[in-house]
């Protein structure tokens, strides 16, 4: 396996599924390979990991329960028609879906392959040493280089026969500063499924920018506790959407009773004005792809319409058993990890709000900025965000800068108490996400600023 071209991947698969009879049970076979190079420069270390390739396969057949077989690339592939059993009268257990054929790379204008690794570590040293020289403050900082590709061949016994390769780059920038005994930082990152192009788009204004967003911490107050208008920024809004709203939307959740919003499909569950999606096929973002990792096409899944929870997140089985159509969130780490109900690029739609406006009709509020920390509560529906930072807003003006601030309560709660959304282009930020402490795919979450009313906030 590890020598063959996709199309001897191709032919290798189509016989072994084409030996299973749909009628009687689902049968998918994915090879799965990635490489990465990831470079993190700080003071006192330089850390350079290059995984030039791991591959591997899995397969898996339905017959009311899933049976996997899966083996790295060096494999045999043989073992598929020796462990998974062959059965009648089970391919009712399981919904069948679209059967589609794809063949796509997507091409980076640089290809990072093409850049030498010594070109690399000295642009992430020079990133370093134009932050640690800029100010005095700058004590400390950790630049962050990281590249992917991600290659996935799928076939199926519906005739699915799908492969896409897709390259993904993160970089980002934590300039840590110090004065009179105060110690904070903000974090920069650029990210997206593309090529080495995204290091022209780290400019010196942009380094600028980032260390002066930590510099700016050092004059920081600590927010005000209690209710208040506030207003979210895209990377705060895109947390609510993903972290304390999205996990509980996950179909496997929902089966096993462990889903506060299982009861709500279809009910009013925010204000009319909100509207969230969740889209793997949103183009060239970091938690984007052509299909995800069951073979079904990567769609555009609106969670919520103008308030009404429309749909979960789901993966075949769940969409089998619910009877829904899947927009491509089953998703896998690795072939070595299993398939769940997966978010991928989670965000809150704009509206039609000017952010002045918004921040005009606050006479007293707090604006959150930057998105840091995030705790999922797919059971009870407890919302636990932090940002890096955060405005006073007072006399619609920006009055002060804060500390990083918490936000809490029950999400609901604050979906329904959006007033406002501002009319801003999306804006999504990388990341990746954990099912639990394990199994990480990447992601993007954010959206439009938003303003609700009577939020809770605290020092954070």
């Amino acid at each position: 396996m590890i020598e063959s071209t996709y199309d001897e991947i191709f032919t290798l698969f189509n016989e072994i599924t084409n030996h299973y009879n749909r009628k009687d049970q689902y049968i998918d076979i994915l090879y799965d390979s990635s490489s990465s190079t990831i470079i993190i420069k700080t003071p006192s270390s330089e850390d350079i990991t290059v995984n030039t390739k791991t591959s591997g396969v899995v397969a898996r057949t339905f017959i009311g329960n899933w049976e996997e077989v899966a083996f790295d690339g060096s494999g045999d592939i043989g073992l598929i028609k020796e462990r998974l059993p062959k059965v009648r009268g089970k391919g009712e257990k399981i919904a069948e879906f679209e059967s589609w054929k794809l063949n796509k790379e997507l091409k980076p204008k640089i290809n990072p392959n093409d850049i030498s690794i010594d070109e690399k570590v000295n642009r992430v040293r020079e990133v370093f040493d134009y932050v640690m020289n800029y100010d005095e403050r700058i004590f400390n900082a950790q630049i962050i280089y990281k590249e992917t590709s991600t290659e996935r061949i799928f076939v199926n016994n519906e005739g699915c026969q799908l492969r896409q390769l897709i390259p993904r780059i993160r970089f980002g920038i934590i300039p840590i500063a110090k004065e009179e005994g105060t110690v904070d930082y903000d974090v920069y990152i650029k990210s997206g499924a593309m090529g080495y192009e995204l290091l022209d788009l780290i400019t010196d204004q942009v380094v600028d920018k980032a260390v002066e967003n930590s510099l700016e911490l050092m004059q920081a107050e600590l927010p005000p506790t209690g209710k208040h208008t506030v207003i979210l920024d895209p990377s705060m809004a895109g947390m609510i959407a993903h972290e304390s709203f999205g996990h509980g939307l996950e179909a496997d959740q929902v089966l096993r009773d462990r889903s506060y919003l299982k009861k709500h499909l279809n009910s009013k569950v925010a204000s009319d004005i909100c509207t969230i999606y969740d889209t793997p096929s949103y183009e060239n973002s970091y938690g984007s792809y052509f299909f995800d990792d069951e073979g079904i096409r990567a769609g555009n899944n609106v969670l919520v319409e103008n308030g009404i929870l429309k749909n979960f997140i789901y993966d075949r089985r769940s969409a089998s058993v619910l009877n829904a159509q899947p927009q491509g969130n089953g998703r896998r780490e690795s072939y070595a990890h299993p398939v769940n109900p997966r978010m991928s690029n989670t965000y809150f739609g704009s509206g039609d709000f000017a952010l002045d406006e918004m921040i005009s009709e606050i006479q007293y509020g707090v604006m959150l900025v930057h998105g840091s920390f995030g705790m999922e509560d797919p059971l009870g529906g407890g919302m636990q965000c932090s940002s890096k930072k955060a405005y006073l807003i007072q006399n619609g003006e920006h009055a002060k800068i804060l500390k990083g601030t918490a936000l809490s309560g029950a999400v609901l709660d604050l979906l329904k108490n959006i007033d406002a959304v501002s009319n801003d282009p999306i804006k999504l930020v990388a990341g990746t996400c954990g099912k639990g402490a394990e199994d990480y795919v990447p992601v993007t979450d954010g959206g439009a600023y938003i303003r609700a009313k009577n939020a809770l906030v605290s020092p954070g």
